[in-house]
């Protein structure tokens, strides 16, 4: 179990202009250690940004992992678990029991989430989907709340790679104790143990990552 973090930026808050900054400092950030040339597999929408300027600056190929967050049913920002396009599920049981989420709601929001990974599976290119076996990778997000998109997506990740590093601007300390034991190692810029966390408090220059500019910035899938 290895998190690797910045101290200077530890507890800090708006450390990034946005997610482009974010992915370049990433990339100078895990080029300190033996990173070698990994693929760099980002997690839609949000992590796509930051996962394309950290491929770029390393030179890496860039790939997609489709996992998406179980939402509450009165939300569209927080979630309860997550679901892969390999089908690979992680529930936030201490959510669900505290918020009393019943088994048919459960259901309700694992279709709902199904179909939004079944509807981007259509827009993304072939050539941009994980697909091909490999040594090691990083997996990218823009930040890690809870974790759990990220424990799913580790999950599906080790179909293809013997060795898989996260690397994120900034993350919970909670989040970042949790993935830290299903990975080799966690690169993470920001790291934050204040009791209230944000992801987008790392940033300066916060929004939505619609389907649009996602799609943008995977034309740089060779």
């Amino acid at each position: 179990m290895r998190i690797l973090h910045d101290n200077e930026y530890y507890n800090k808050t708006y450390v990034f202009r946005d997610r482009i900054d974010a992915g370049i400092k990433l990339a100078l950030f895990v080029s300190k250690f033996d990173t070698k040339s990994k693929d760099v597999v980002a997690i839609p929408a949000g992590g796509v940004p930051v996962a394309y300027s950290m491929a770029k600056k390393l030179n890496s190929q860039l790939r997609v992992l489709l996992v998406s967050k179980i939402l509450f049913p009165w939300t569209t920002e927080a979630g309860f678990g997550a679901l892969s396009m390999f089908g690979d599920i992680e529930l936030n049981k201490e959510a669900i029991k505290y918020y009393g989420i019943n088994e048919g709601a459960i259901r309700e929001q694992v279709r709902k989430t199904q179909y939004k990974i079944e509807k981007r599976l259509k827009i993304i290119p072939k050539n941009c989907l994980i697909a091909e076996k490999g040594d090691e990778v990083f997996l990218v997000d823009d930040g890690l709340a809870s974790g759990y998109t990220m424990l799913v997506a580790i999950k599906s990740a080790k179909r293809f790679y013997d060795k898989i590093y996260v690397a994120v601007p900034t993350a919970s300390y909670h989040a970042a104790n949790l993935i830290s034991k299903e990975c080799d190692a966690l690169f993470c810029i920001n790291l934050r143990s204040t009791r209230i966390y944000a992801v987008a408090d790392a940033y300066l220059e916060w929004h939505d990552v619609d389907d649009e500019e996602m799609l943008k910035f995977l034309e740089y899938c060779k």
